[in-house]
């Protein structure tokens, strides 16, 4: 099903765990008398980025260590400043990173805290998007309306030129089973059921006043709508009249203001994102890659919530704004401690994992990726060897003639035409130390044994 809950083998578990701990804040405050999705979310929102704090608690932490440590990363810069050569720059690339390793900095703990956000993103999408598949007291107020709809004669010629003419496209396709069965019990029946209530739940004030008048054949669909209509508003509204299901979309409306809440909020939030260069020109490259991307994230933001349905515009801004919060609040504490005692623990507690991946014979990530880039390179080595070797082995000492010599052997075959007083015709003996002698003294070398 597209807006009923999500079945697919990574998403489909995601999502329902997602739902099932939102159901579980909704039903919280529902006990408590406060019926609200919006307020639902907020308090989800602030859950998921506590659950994630102690990454962006390393990530930080790792950040700030390895700031205090640019002395010793532009040692290293400055140790191989202008060599562009593919041994140098490998070496620089394996100190830095053992720099790295010895006091526990690890360049990928940013980014394990943004790939668990995105399916933790995508699972509340999942969620929000038809809330009634995952909290049973938001389904029960539209049962009774589905139920009234499947009931009725030619319910499903109704239902579906409804759809059409109100572009819920997305979910039309889904009430083919209406069309067989009217049973909401099993089987397609209930697919069918769920189906409505997706479209029931994506409904404002203007669409079920549509819908009342679709279903003029049947008064009692307008009357169950009108029966359940506020309390529908009341849990599914937020502030100037905000439907939590809808898309703002591209027009001027009351709903704009969550895209901008999240543009602004995530903008915050790239702000204060520390960004340290490392001393590794790959790395910091990766990191500026990063930073110009950061940059383009407010007006994705801006975009995605204008697209998505309001609900999960709240999600995202609330997210950022949070966000924004503790990166504040970490970086205030790391600015106020001893850096110093930090490093020393860090360091420590490094040469712990590093004793204990030896002793288990386990290899890091540095390791592998630092052992690849050199074994590539002595390979390319080997190759130019061998190559070179197979270039020279047929060589023989008696086959070498230089150009020198030949040079010489032509000049002196010419002197010897020009000038016919030479001793015995024969050409002058090379000058003593030249190339030409050198050759003469490996060919008498090879001829007699003797130099």
């Amino acid at each position: 099903m597209i807006l009923t809950q999500n079945s697919g083998i990574i998403m489909g578990p995601v999502s329902k765990l997602l739902g099932f701990i939102f159901n579980a804040i909704y039903t919280l405050f529902n006990s408590m008398g406060v019926e609200s999705i919006a307020l639902s979310i907020v308090v989800f929102t602030i859950l998921i980025r506590l659950i994630l704090f102690p990454f962006t608690l390393k990530q930080t932490r790792s950040s700030k260590i390895q700031n205090y440590l640019r002395p010793e990363f532009n040692k290293i810069t400055k140790k191989y400043k202008g060599k562009k050569d593919q041994e140098s720059m490998l070496a620089q690339q394996k100190e830095t990173r053992e720099l790295q390793e010895k006091y526990g900095i690890k360049m990928t703990q940013g980014c394990l805290t943004s790939i668990l956000q995105f399916p933790v993103f995508i699972g509340l999408y999942n969620v929000i998007q038809n809330i009634p598949a995952y909290v049973p007291k938001v389904k029960a107020m539209y049962e009774p309306i589905a139920s009234e709809i499947m009931k009725t004669e030619n319910g499903y010629s109704i239902m579906s030129q409804f759809v059409d003419d109100n572009k819920i496209t997305r979910i039309a396709s889904k009430l083919i089973e209406f069309k067989t069965s009217t049973d909401a019990t099993s089987g397609d029946g209930l697919k069918s059921f769920n189906s409505v209530i997706d479209i029931l739940y994506r409904c404002n004030d203007d669409l079920f006043t549509k819908l009342t008048a679709a279903f003029s054949s049947n008064p009692a669909v307008g009357s169950l709508i009108a029966e359940n209509k506020s309390q529908i508003e009341a849990i599914n509204h937020f502030i100037f009249g905000i439907n939590l299901s809808e898309e703002p979309g591209f027009k001027l409306s009351a709903a704009l203001i969550i895209p901008i809440a999240a543009f602004i909020c995530q903008f915050l939030s790239m702000l204060v994102v520390p960004m340290n260069e490392t001393g590794d020109p790959q790395q910091d490259a990766q990191m500026k890659s990063m930073k110009r991307s950061m940059y383009f994230m407010p007006f994705m933001s801006l975009f995605i919530t204008i697209k998505a349905p309001a609900g999960l515009g709240i999600y995202w801004a609330v997210s950022a704004f949070v966000g924004f919060l503790i990166t504040v609040g970490i970086n205030f504490y790391y600015d106020h401690i001893d850096m110093e005692a930090l490093v020393e623990k860090q360091k420590a507690k490094a040469a712990k994992e590093i004793e204990k991946r030896k002793a288990s014979g386990k290899k890091s990530f540095t390791e592998k990726i630092t052992e690849s880039m050199m074994g590539q390179n002595e390979e390319e080595e080997t190759k130019e060897t061998n190559k070179n070797m197979n270039k020279y082995k047929n060589m023989n000492l008696r086959n070498f003639e230089s150009e020198a010599d030949s040079k010489d052997d032509s000049d002196d075959s010419s002197d010897s035409n020009d000038d016919s007083s030479g001793d015995n015709g024969s050409a002058p003996a090379p000058k003593k130390g030249s190339l030409a002698d050198k050759a003469n003294a490996v060919k008498r070398f090879n001829d007699t044994g003797v130099k």
